[in-house]
């Protein structure tokens, strides 16, 4: 297994991304005139920076199992033009993402105002409608279509808990019994929530699995979006619970605020020529519930990327707890106690 971190880090690999970017910049009319600067290094990606007469780029590799992201955006590029960070070069064969600087994204320090986040959510729920007509060419990048017949979803969810419990008693990875417990009582949950959304008659679209104004940026009259990385092809109200539950958690705001009424209507309504409004919006407890799997499925893959070593104690444990939250009587309640 490759130690990322060190690879990412030595003078070799920071030499053959040089040799590919400068070049590349080049090739679309800009001047580099700085050095390559490493910006951060984490064990699921590292970010450079290099300066040109045309402004800051920046690059990006990720962990092999988030690879995809390069052409991935490139494809939703092609398709929704303005939607991601604008593509200066990329090469898919590598995972390397070269984009412009967009300055602040629109969350950096301060809570942003919940008309920031009705306005990137109508965006994104917009761009889904249109993105659901494309699905080949969204796949043949790489990226993983999540199960959506509830059998599938509640076998996933049994063989990552198999996965989990095979772990030595000593990993941190591993599921106290207690844990275990609630996992197995939770799967009629999680069975009942699949088929909900299974029977809702959406088409499927790109579900970003980290959607939130820290990965959006002002481009124009709306949004650009990055990281793209823990992306999957599955059912499109998915997508609305991380923004829904940090305005939520991070906004003190009660259940029924008229502010997560408005961005749940964004959501919903692109799809509303296909369903009953009402209709749509209940199917967002159930879209919630399986969210929650999607990102134990980010984190999965990722920390099965590299030495446990290397995994922080802040994440070590992200696939165990998405479970537990997964199959909790209160996904948001189990969450927000963390």
């Amino acid at each position: 297994m490759t130690d990322l971190m060190e690879q990412w880090s030595s003078d070799a690999w920071h030499a053959e991304l040089d040799a590919w970017l400068r070049p590349a910049i080049e090739q679309t009319g800009r001047a580099v005139t700085g050095p390559l600067v490493q910006e951060r290094v984490r064990f699921w990606s590292t970010v450079l920076s290099i300066e040109t007469d045309q402004g800051k780029v920046w690059v990006k590799e990720n962990a092999p199992s988030q690879a995809f992201e390069a052409a991935l955006a490139s494809v939703v590029e092609d398709i929704l033009p303005g939607m991601v960070a604008p593509i200066v070069a990329a090469e898919p064969s590598r995972g390397w993402l070269a984009t412009a600087d967009l300055g602040m994204p629109l969350w950096d320090d301060e809570m942003p105002p919940a008309a920031d986040w009705i306005a990137v959510a109508k965006q994104y729920a917009e761009a889904q409608r249109v993105l659901a007509a494309h699905e080949g060419a969204l796949l043949a990048t790489g990226l993983s279509r999540f199960p959506k017949d509830p059998d599938d979803v509640v076998s996933w969810v049994e063989r990552l808990l198999a996965e989990l419990l095979d772990l030595p008693g000593e990993d941190p990875r591993r599921p106290s019994a207690l844990e275990a417990d609630g996992i197995r009582a939770g799967l009629d949950h999680v069975a009942e929530a699949a088929a909900v959304l299974a029977e809702s008659g959406l088409p499927e679209s790109l579900q970003h699995n980290d959607l939130h104004l820290g990965n959006a940026f002002r481009l124009g009259d709306g949004a650009a979006f990055i990281d793209l990385g823990d992306a999957l092809w599955t059912h499109p109200l998915t997508v609305a619970r991380i923004p829904m539950w940090i305005l939520r958690n991070r906004g003190n705001l009660a259940a029924d605020d008229p502010n997560l009424a408005r961005v749940a209507e964004v959501f919903v309504e692109p799809w509303t020529d296909l369903a009953d409004r009402a209709a749509l919006h209940a199917l967002l407890p159930a879209a919630d519930r399986l969210s929650c799997l999607h990102r134990a499925e980010s984190w999965r893959r990722l920390i099965a990327d590299v030495p446990l070593s290397r995994v922080g104690d802040d994440f070590v444990r992200a696939a165990t707890e998405w479970l537990v939250d997964a199959t909790a009587p209160d996904p948001y309640a189990s969450a927000v106690v963390r």
